[in-house]
């Protein structure tokens, strides 16, 4: 192991011995361009950057390419554990190529986003990574055309002929798969509970729920509420209980229940409890994303879980990718979800 002064920070040049690259090699890693590179050569590399702890001097990288090694994210709001889960792996992986990340809350606000979008060019950040999954993208395109690298979170390409990436669950199939745990445990009467339809994987989840309980010939409905006057979009746990208390108000027959997400979920429990139902004696709810919270309630959440960190590592390692490249096709990654049932899902007491 070559050695160096420790109380200095790690150069290019330390990173090249450790590696046992040249500085160029090293360099051609720090701007994402990684298409050729060998597999072994690539995992040194990046392995230097990490013992020694190396980051780019931006100052100079900037006069030198007119560009900084960050990355933005733009997320709906950092409130959300679950977006604060994905930034968390965001950081990590870039970090781990170099890169910091810029973190911005758009509140799914196309305004905002593009505003936030075009701050980012203006200080030299060339690549974004999306996390909104907005109806429409359109308000990107005269970025794009510019150079800007864009990577989106959780909708897929056929909704949007930009140039972009595209990184996403399966949304449909992690509806598909809650409606079908609790169709297999009984339960013959089911209720999805939705925020407002704002976003495409929204949508998408509630389909897949609705056509497997069709074909199940099991009853479903659709609860989708907007938020209340000064209620923030993200405030999901409390519009969960609102709808919660809403529900047993209406003396549904429903034994089922579906959220949109885990927040939701747990919210939702509160409001059915407050109502006086038991979870999962009387009811049952299932939520979507698996937040790491989830687990800690009291019953423990099933859910349907997404590879997170997958996820976070596609989107960056496409985002960069694109920045080396920004002619390439477009490109669309969709990961799969996975049930983790807990303790507020049972099978169907007796009627």
């Amino acid at each position: 192991m070559n050695s160096r002064n420790s109380t200095s920070p790690a150069t290019i040049q330390d990173v090249a011995r450790r590696a046992g690259v040249s500085i160029s090699t090293v360099s051609n890693v720090l701007n994402g361009r990684e298409a050729r590179m060998r597999a072994e050569t690539l995992e040194r590399v990046r392995n230097a950057i990490t013992e020694l702890e190396f980051r780019p001097n931006q100052s100079a990288r900037r006069l030198k390419t007119g560009h900084m090694a960050m990355i933005g994210l733009l997320v709906p709001s950092i409130a959300n554990p679950f977006f604060g889960a994905l930034a968390r792996w965001v950081e990590e992986v870039a970090n781990t190529r170099g890169y910091g990340v810029l973190l911005c809350n758009t509140q799914r606000s196309a305004e905002r986003e593009q505003a936030y979008a075009q701050a980012f060019m203006a200080q030299g950040v060339r690549g974004v990574i999306l996390g909104s999954a907005l109806q429409a993208q359109e308000h990107l395109a005269p970025l794009i055309r510019q150079g800007l690298a864009v990577v989106s979170i959780d909708r897929t390409a056929q909704h949007a002929p930009l140039t972009m990436d595209y990184v996403s669950l399966d949304n449909y199939r992690a509806g598909a798969i809650a409606a079908e745990h609790l169709i297999a445990l009984g339960h013959r009467d089911i209720v999805y509970v939705s925020a407002p339809l704002r976003s495409l994987n929204r949508g998408i989840r509630l389909q897949g729920a609705r056509d497997t309980c069709t074909k199940a010939g099991v009853h479903f409905e659709a609860l989708v509420r907007d938020v209340t006057p000064g209620q923030t979009e993200m405030e999901m746990a409390e519009l969960g209980r609102t709808c919660g208390l809403e529900l047993q108000a209406s003396q549904i027959s429903a034994t089922g229940f579906i959220a949109m997400n885990d927040m939701l979920a747990i919210g939702l429990m509160s409001g059915l409890r407050q109502g006086g139902l038991r979870i999962p004696a009387d009811v049952s709810v299932i939520g979507i994303d698996d937040m790491f919270l989830g687990r800690y309630f009291s019953p423990a959440l099933s859910t349907v879980r997404q590879p997170m960190k997958d996820i976070a590592t596609a989107a960056v390692e496409r985002v960069l990718a694109r920045m080396a490249n920004t002619g390439e096709p477009a490109h669309e990654l969709v990961f799969l979800p996975e049930l983790i049932q807990r303790e507020s899902t049972a099978a169907r007491g007796p009627v």
